[in-house]
């Protein structure tokens, strides 16, 4: 009797550890994944910038009205310095990650461009001073461009404006006595140029930018009697590097 209910239970016990392998298990579910958010470079940005000056000319000329004994002249020295100032944009892309991205950016800042010069003619007459923008150097500009992810390459081109300051004496005997001077005249122009941009973080990213910029102005005044023509500019090829803090408003 005892064996038999021994079989019993073993012959139980072995079919229902059939019916439990039988049964289907509960395996936990595969872990979601979720995809990283897509980059852009839409949104508005604000920074701080610096830079020198790697060629240029400052630039005078004489044009009508002249005087008939002042014959046409034309004189160039080479500008030299350093800008500093802030940086103000908004950029717009057409495509997350990889695509189109255009804009539009406004810098302004203290420059001290200048040169010193010593201009002679003949042995009396003589111009010794200097030319130089210690004032704001200000740009209004467009920018397009195309990014890879964080990276961000592009053009640039707008409108320019600064001071031109001029200084020194002029010295003519015979013609006009020693006459000192010392003034300074606003010009504006365009400029154009090209950058690449990284974003270091989703906030913060780092440029560098080419820029080349002509400015012009014509100028009439009188002096000792005599209506006096002028025409005086500055070009000058800019290398810089900024930070920019993106505040990503409608990301």
């Amino acid at each position: 009797m005892k064996s038999t209910l021994l079989a019993a239970a073993s012959l139980f016990a072995l079919m229902g550890g059939a019916q439990a392998a039988d049964l289907p298990r509960r395996a936990a579910p595969p872990p979601v994944i979720a995809a990283p958010p897509a980059f852009t470079w839409t949104g508005f940005y604000a920074g701080v910038n610096a830079g020198g000056a790697v060629g240029g000319d400052f630039r005078v000329a004489t044009t009508a009205p002249r005087p008939a004994a002042l014959p046409p002249s034309r004189a160039e020295v080479s500008a030299a310095g350093f800008e500093a100032g802030g940086t103000v944009g908004y950029n717009y892309q057409f495509t997350p990650n990889d695509g189109f991205v255009v804009g539009v950016e406004a810098d302004a800042g203290y420059s001290d461009l200048h040169r010193a010069y010593r201009v002679s003619a003949g042995a009396t007459q003589t111009a010794i001073g200097g030319m130089k923008t210690d004032t704001y150097f200000v740009t209004v500009r467009g920018r397009v461009g195309y990014a890879w992810g964080p990276l961000l390459a592009y053009v640039t081109g707008g409108w320019a404006f600064t001071e031109i300051g001029a200084r020194g004496t002029v010295a003519a005997p015979g013609r006009i006595p020693t006459t000192p001077f010392n003034t300074t005249i606003p010009v504006d122009g365009y400029t154009v140029g090209a950058g690449l941009e990284y974003l270091i973080t989703p906030n913060l990213s780092v440029k560098g930018e080419y820029l080349y910029a002509d400015f012009a102005r014509d100028i009439r005044f009188r002096a000792f009697g005599t209506q006096f023509g002028v025409r005086t500019g500055l070009d000058v090829h800019q290398l810089k590097i900024g930070i920019n803090y993106h505040f990503n408003l409608f990301n």
